[in-house]
């Protein structure tokens, strides 16, 4: 009988160490792959050649940085953002009055998703620039963009309107 007790002891016991166990955490649900960043660049781009306008003032381009604007194309387009920025300044340093090369840096910042260098560097361009035509409508496209991602609704919608009133219509001829 001392045996038959023990195994129903052991029993008993294996059953209530069982019924103590905890069941494993439930694994985590997989997140949900986040959309990828707007490709802002090539909106504010786009848009601002679609508008019609019938003035665009342009910068007279100096010589010397038109290499370096070479330069910057090929960084922007591999996706190198830093070295990008880094040929900006360069050319920059060279015509420092420049509000093309300006708002390209916004462009870039917005890019690399600094808001804040987006919005000085289109503002910067913007007070130098001609505030009509294709540049002016980048400008303030570039500071709705950054307004948006910053989640600044009426930022973004003044913005706007500010791009809207960037292009010329012809004048009227009778």
């Amino acid at each position: 009988m001392n045996v038959e007790y023990r195994r129903l002891v052991c029993v008993i016991a294996a059953l209530g160490l069982a019924a103590c166990a905890t069941k494993a955490p439930p694994k985590p649900a997989a997140k949900a792959a986040e959309p990828p960043p707007r490709d802002w660049v090539t909106e504010i781009r786009a848009e601002a050649h679609q508008l019609p306008s019938n003035v665009e003032v342009l910068p007279l381009q100096e010589a010397a940085v038109e290499d370096l604007r070479q330069k910057v194309r090929a960084a922007e387009t591999a996706k190198q953002f830093d070295l990008a920025d880094a040929t900006l300044d360069a050319a920059l340093a060279i015509t420092p009055d420049d509000p093309a090369l300006w708002q390209w840096r916004a462009e870039i910042a917005l890019a690399e998703r600094r808001f804040d260098d987006a919005i000085a560097h289109a503002r910067k361009s913007e007070a130098m620039g001609p505030k009509l035509g294709q540049l002016c409508v980048r400008n303030w496209l570039t500071v709705a963009a950054a307004r948006h991602e910053s989640h600044d609704a009426a930022g973004e919608s003044d913005a706007r309107s500010k791009a809207s009133a960037c292009p010329v219509p012809a004048p009227i001829r009778m």
